[in-house]
Protein backbone atom coordinates (compact mmCIF):
# COMPACT_ATOMS: atom_id res chain seq x y z
CA UNK A 1 0.00 0.00 0.00
CA UNK A 2 1.33 3.39 -1.00
CA UNK A 3 0.85 6.37 1.31
CA UNK A 4 1.54 10.09 0.95
CA UNK A 5 3.53 12.21 3.41
CA UNK A 6 3.51 15.98 2.99
CA UNK A 7 6.10 17.88 4.99
CA UNK A 8 5.30 21.56 5.45
CA UNK A 9 7.02 24.34 7.30
CA UNK A 10 4.64 26.89 8.83
CA UNK A 11 4.04 30.04 6.79
CA UNK A 12 5.84 33.34 7.51
CA UNK A 13 5.39 34.53 11.09
CA UNK A 14 5.54 37.89 12.74
CA UNK A 15 8.27 38.91 15.13
CA UNK A 16 5.51 39.90 17.52
CA UNK A 17 4.30 37.72 20.35
CA UNK A 18 4.75 37.32 24.04
CA UNK A 19 6.73 34.11 23.45
CA UNK A 20 8.13 32.36 20.37
CA UNK A 21 5.32 29.81 20.69
CA UNK A 22 2.69 32.55 20.35
CA UNK A 23 4.02 34.37 17.27
CA UNK A 24 1.19 34.82 14.70
CA UNK A 25 1.34 34.68 10.91
CA UNK A 26 1.90 37.83 8.92
CA UNK A 27 -0.53 38.80 6.15
CA UNK A 28 2.04 37.43 3.69
CA UNK A 29 2.08 34.17 5.64
CA UNK A 30 -1.71 33.88 5.58
CA UNK A 31 -1.71 34.48 1.83
CA UNK A 32 0.97 31.83 1.28
CA UNK A 33 -0.83 29.24 3.44
CA UNK A 34 -4.06 29.93 1.54
CA UNK A 35 -2.23 29.38 -1.78
CA UNK A 36 -0.77 26.10 -0.51
CA UNK A 37 -4.27 24.88 0.36
CA UNK A 38 -5.51 25.82 -3.12
CA UNK A 39 -2.54 24.07 -4.74
CA UNK A 40 -2.95 20.87 -2.72
CA UNK A 41 -6.65 20.82 -3.61
CA UNK A 42 -5.97 21.46 -7.30
CA UNK A 43 -3.28 18.74 -7.38
CA UNK A 44 -5.62 16.31 -5.60
CA UNK A 45 -3.10 16.01 -2.74
CA UNK A 46 -5.17 17.03 0.26
CA UNK A 47 -4.17 14.90 3.24
CA UNK A 48 -6.54 12.67 5.16
CA UNK A 49 -5.00 13.87 8.45
CA UNK A 50 -2.81 16.64 9.80
CA UNK A 51 -0.10 16.47 12.44
CA UNK A 52 0.70 20.02 13.61
CA UNK A 53 2.88 21.74 16.12
CA UNK A 54 0.95 23.57 18.81
CA UNK A 55 2.72 26.87 18.02
CA UNK A 56 0.26 29.61 17.05
CA UNK A 57 1.89 30.09 13.63
CA UNK A 58 1.41 26.37 12.86
CA UNK A 59 -2.21 26.35 14.04
CA UNK A 60 -2.91 29.43 11.91
CA UNK A 61 -1.09 27.93 8.91
CA UNK A 62 -3.23 24.78 9.19
CA UNK A 63 -6.51 26.68 9.41
CA UNK A 64 -5.63 29.05 6.57
CA UNK A 65 -4.50 26.11 4.40
CA UNK A 66 -7.88 24.45 5.02
CA UNK A 67 -9.68 27.69 4.13
CA UNK A 68 -7.76 27.83 0.85
CA UNK A 69 -8.57 24.19 0.11
CA UNK A 70 -12.22 24.59 1.07
CA UNK A 71 -11.79 21.46 3.19
CA UNK A 72 -12.38 20.14 6.67
CA UNK A 73 -9.60 17.79 7.74
CA UNK A 74 -8.91 16.56 11.26
CA UNK A 75 -5.55 17.40 12.79
CA UNK A 76 -3.70 16.34 15.89
CA UNK A 77 -1.90 19.27 17.51
CA UNK A 78 1.19 17.82 19.16
CA UNK A 79 3.45 19.75 21.56
CA UNK A 80 6.30 17.36 20.64
CA UNK A 81 6.39 18.88 17.13
CA UNK A 82 7.43 22.31 18.42
CA UNK A 83 11.05 22.78 17.27
CA UNK A 84 11.37 18.99 16.92
CA UNK A 85 14.37 17.10 15.59
CA UNK A 86 13.95 14.71 12.65
CA UNK A 87 13.85 11.77 15.08
CA UNK A 88 11.12 13.46 17.13
CA UNK A 89 9.13 14.28 13.96
CA UNK A 90 9.33 10.64 12.87
CA UNK A 91 8.37 9.54 16.37
CA UNK A 92 5.11 11.50 16.20
CA UNK A 93 4.46 10.24 12.64
CA UNK A 94 5.04 6.65 13.82
CA UNK A 95 1.96 6.92 16.03
CA UNK A 96 -0.33 7.55 13.04
CA UNK A 97 -3.15 5.08 12.50
CA UNK A 98 -2.06 2.72 9.71
CA UNK A 99 -5.46 3.03 8.01
CA UNK A 100 -4.73 6.70 7.21
CA UNK A 101 -3.36 6.97 3.67
CA UNK A 102 -2.03 10.54 3.67
CA UNK A 103 -0.63 12.88 6.31
CA UNK A 104 0.50 16.49 6.30
CA UNK A 105 3.18 17.03 8.94
CA UNK A 106 3.33 20.76 9.78
CA UNK A 107 6.19 21.98 11.94
CA UNK A 108 9.35 24.10 12.13
CA UNK A 109 12.85 24.47 10.76
CA UNK A 110 15.52 23.28 11.03
CA UNK A 111 13.70 20.00 11.72
CA UNK A 112 11.67 20.00 8.51
CA UNK A 113 14.68 20.56 6.24
CA UNK A 114 16.73 18.01 8.15
CA UNK A 115 13.94 15.42 7.98
CA UNK A 116 13.45 15.91 4.24
CA UNK A 117 17.20 15.54 3.62
CA UNK A 118 17.28 12.46 5.87
CA UNK A 119 14.42 10.85 3.94
CA UNK A 120 16.14 11.58 0.62
CA UNK A 121 18.92 9.27 1.80
CA UNK A 122 21.53 8.84 -0.91
CA UNK A 123 19.31 9.95 -3.81
CA UNK A 124 21.50 12.74 -5.19
CA UNK A 125 18.77 14.30 -7.37
CA UNK A 126 16.41 14.56 -4.39
CA UNK A 127 19.18 15.90 -2.15
CA UNK A 128 20.00 18.57 -4.74
CA UNK A 129 16.33 19.58 -4.93
CA UNK A 130 15.82 19.67 -1.16
CA UNK A 131 18.99 21.60 -0.40
CA UNK A 132 17.06 24.73 -1.37
CA UNK A 133 15.68 24.40 2.17
CA UNK A 134 12.27 24.98 3.66
CA UNK A 135 11.47 28.67 3.51
CA UNK A 136 8.20 29.47 5.32
CA UNK A 137 5.25 27.74 3.62
CA UNK A 138 7.36 25.21 1.69
CA UNK A 139 6.03 21.70 1.09
CA UNK A 140 7.69 18.43 0.11
CA UNK A 141 5.48 15.52 -0.97
CA UNK A 142 6.77 11.97 -0.55
CA UNK A 143 5.34 8.64 -1.63
CA UNK A 144 5.69 6.27 1.34
CA UNK A 145 6.07 2.54 0.71
CA UNK A 146 6.07 1.42 4.33
CA UNK A 147 4.05 1.63 7.51
CA UNK A 148 4.06 5.06 9.18
CA UNK A 149 6.13 3.55 11.99
CA UNK A 150 8.80 2.44 9.50
CA UNK A 151 9.28 5.63 7.46
CA UNK A 152 12.99 5.91 6.68
CA UNK A 153 15.35 6.57 3.77
CA UNK A 154 14.67 3.99 1.09
CA UNK A 155 11.01 3.68 2.02
CA UNK A 156 10.02 7.02 0.44
CA UNK A 157 10.26 8.77 -2.91
CA UNK A 158 10.14 12.54 -3.39
CA UNK A 159 7.22 13.41 -5.66
CA UNK A 160 7.15 17.20 -5.41
CA UNK A 161 8.97 20.09 -3.74
CA UNK A 162 7.32 23.52 -3.67
CA UNK A 163 9.09 26.44 -1.99
CA UNK A 164 6.87 29.47 -1.48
Amino acid sequence: MSRTLILMRHARQSGLGVTDHERPLTDEGRDAAHRVGCRLRDENRLPARGLCSTALRCRQTWQTLLDGAGATIEADFEAELYNASPAELLGVLAGTDETIESVLLLAHNPGMTMLALHLAGSNQADLDTLRAGFSPGTTAVFEVRSAWSEVAPGSVKLLAFAPV
